[in-house]
């Protein structure tokens, strides 16, 4: 009798632990799953050098095609569309439809830092885009920097030699007698 009265709650504890240990393997293979998903392409391809600028774009434009875009800042500060801002507000507070739709919202808010990375590396590497979308080294673009203030720099000399001569014209003026 004592023998039977020793395991049964031993029982119950090997069995609760059991099943506290199952619990937290297959917790920690959910979060796991969770973090180990892909980014998408255009978020990797901005880092490559030698990546074609039409193929990032057309990676960042099926990403977002059916999806929400972030809001920016100058949009927030922009009078005409903060109606449009507050309707989408009011719009948190509805109940969502599917499934779906709350994925594309995720993606809104998980993106938005990367959404905002790629309209800043676009507007820095856009001037340097070729015709068959390959983009300029940093060396090239160093050197057309470079020479481009090298003109200005040149511009200016000219445009205070040309004052300087103007000035000296206008104080010696001709004497007429």
């Amino acid at each position: 009798m004592k023998k039977q009265f020793v395991w049964k709650p031993l029982w119950h504890c090997v069995m609760m632990m059991t099943w506290l240990l199952f619990g937290i393997t297959v917790s920690a293979q959910r979060h796991e799953s969770r973090q180990q998903t892909k980014e998408p392409d255009w978020v990797t391809m901005m880092d490559d050098p030698n990546v074609n600028f039409f193929v990032i774009e057309k990676s960042f434009n099926d990403f977002w095609k059916n999806k929400e875009l972030p809001i920016e800042e100058d949009e927030i500060l922009d009078v005409k569309k903060n109606t449009e801002r507050k309707r989408r507000f009011l719009g948190i507070f509805k109940r969502r439809e599917s499934e779906a739709e709350r994925e594309k919202e995720e993606d809104t808010h998980k993106y938005a830092f990367a959404y905002k990375k790629y309209q800043w590396w676009r507007r820095q590497v856009l001037p340097y885009v070729q015709p068959d979308g390959s983009i300029l080294s940093r060396e090239k673009q160093v050197e057309i920097w470079q020479q481009q203030k090298q003109l200005k720099t040149n511009i200016r000399e000219k445009q205070v030699k040309d004052k300087k001569e103007q000035e000296k014209n206008n104080d010696n003026p001709g004497k007429k007698w």
